[in-house]
């Protein structure tokens, strides 16, 4: 599956949750992947994934051979969601590999709602112990020695400033990757020693790093836009640093303080279809925090 609404419909109900841990193994493939599947036999898989996905999101059951069961995009109502397990559950009893021919079904709402089936095809895809040397796992990301990476999880407040319980929702939790390049970081370091310990202007490019990540809510309605669906009408972010006492005599401790305002909406060009998608969205936010400094790098 990939779309992180998934998520918020599917796995909302708890008795979807207790079948799909008894019965499947379950995957969250990304959508680029996906789309623009990569070189070796995991972009081989993908491919042959997204060979009859009926768009660029959705949920694909597949048999050990690698073979499309049935793709969806939706259900009918929440008995239809375990019904559809149940029937894929079957399907997959008739063909778990590629000794049996299988044709992909392909549904925009389960049951209700189908495409026309795709055609089995001959391509068997080999499930190897591990990469060939020249492939590289998709699930590596490629980077730069030095890369500092972190995991973000962000979460709405309530009236008393606690994280709220419900993390269903897409506006209620998100989990992203952190990433900040060498050259940002080699940016900030020299800000730093050329301040001479007097508040000085944070590099625009690390305020990015800063920024992009600071929305809850489904990716397409991101207001920084660069996603299908979404457009960016102005984006700026300011932030200053300062020198302040570090318990580490290795590194330098900078105080980070600042703004940002950020302003997206609906992409009428990129989506214009009437599909109920409809948003603006006006951000503004005060940042406050700290970050470490040793040599040339963010520690």
């Amino acid at each position: 599956m990939f779309a992180a609404a998934t998520r918020e419909v599917v796995f909302s109900n708890p008795d979807v949750s207790v079948k799909v841990n008894e019965d499947f193994i379950l995957l969250a493939l990304k959508a680029g992947l996906v789309n623009h599947p990569p070189r070796g036999i995991e972009g081989d898989l993908y491919a042959e994934i997204g060979r009859s996905k009926p768009a660029p999101q959705g949920i694909c059951t597949i048999n050990s051979a690698g073979k499309v069961l049935a793709w969806s995009l939706s259900f009918d109502d929440d008995a239809s969601i375990l019904k559809f397990l149940k029937h894929v559950l079957m399907r997959y009893k008739r063909s778990p590999n590629a000794q049996q021919p299988v044709v992909a079904e392909h549904l925009r709402k389960f049951p209700s709602w189908q495409f026309s089936d795709f055609a089995y095809n001959e391509k068997r895809i080999p499930a190897p112990d591990r990469h060939l040397p020249y492939d590289r796992c998709p699930a590596n990301p490629a980077l730069e020695k030095g890369t500092l990476v972190g995991r973000i999880i962000g979460r709405p407040l309530d009236s008393s400033g606690k994280p709220i319980e419900d993390t269903i929702r897409q506006k209620h939790y998100m989990e992203a990757r952190f990433e900040i390049p060498v050259v940002h970081q080699e940016q900030l370091a020299s800000a730093v020693e050329h301040a001479d310990g007097k508040r000085f202007r944070i590099p625009r490019v690390l305020g990015r790093d800063l920024v992009t990540h600071a929305f809850l809510g489904q990716l397409d309605v991101n207001p920084m836009g660069g996603v299908p669906g979404s457009r960016n009408d102005s984006r700026e972010w300011e932030f200053f640093g300062e020198r302040v006492p570090s318990a580490d005599a290795e590194s330098v401790r900078v105080r980070i303080v600042g703004q940002s305002q950020v302003d997206g909406g609906h992409d009428l060009k990129v989506n214009p279809s009437n599909d109920g998608r409809m948003w603006v969205h006006s951000v503004t936010l005060k940042w406050q925090g700290y970050v470490e400094v040793n040599e040339n790098r963010v520690t």
